[in-house]
């Protein structure tokens, strides 16, 4: 039987919380157009993998949400369909932002990190390097 020590009990407790709440934030947008979910969930793998790798693994096996965090956490990949989903649902933050707050600062501010977030996404790869896009080969039968 494997001991650990308070402090190791400790952190084990707090990653494996930090995970579930990421988690749980992810699971919301899931459902919500309006949350991200991948972003949470990878936030979560990285927790749950310094406290509980086994969940760490269930998340990576999902048969949907799997595939793209697998490509994101090895590569760094988003790819063309999450890049349209996630920059639409930022356009749309930032519009609902600008029509419902009252505050320029705050709407500015709001629309700043938004924009630097959409930059961030619009500026990663979208296919996995040394793999041909599957639009060209199912367009182009060479």
């Amino acid at each position: 039987m494997t001991t650990c020590r308070p402090t190791q009990a400790l952190a084990r407790l707090l990653w494996t919380s930090v995970g579930t709440v990421l988690f749980v934030l992810g699971a919301i947008g899931a459902v919500l157009p309006v949350m991200p979910t991948t972003v949470f969930w990878l936030g979560a793998i990285a927790c749950f993998v310094r406290s509980h790798p086994a969940m760490a693994e269930r998340l990576l096996a999902h048969p949907l949400f799997g595939p793209p965090l697998k490509r994101y956490r090895d590569y760094g990949v988003i790819d063309k369909r999450g890049k349209r989903a996630a920059l639409t649902a930022l356009a749309l933050s930032a519009v609902v932002t600008v029509a419902s707050n009252r505050a320029l600062v705050i709407s500015m501010g709001v629309c700043a990190c938004l924009a630097a977030v959409a930059l961030y996404i619009a500026t990663r790869p979208s296919q996995v390097p040394g793999v041909q896009d599957d639009e060209h080969t199912a367009a182009d039968p060479r």
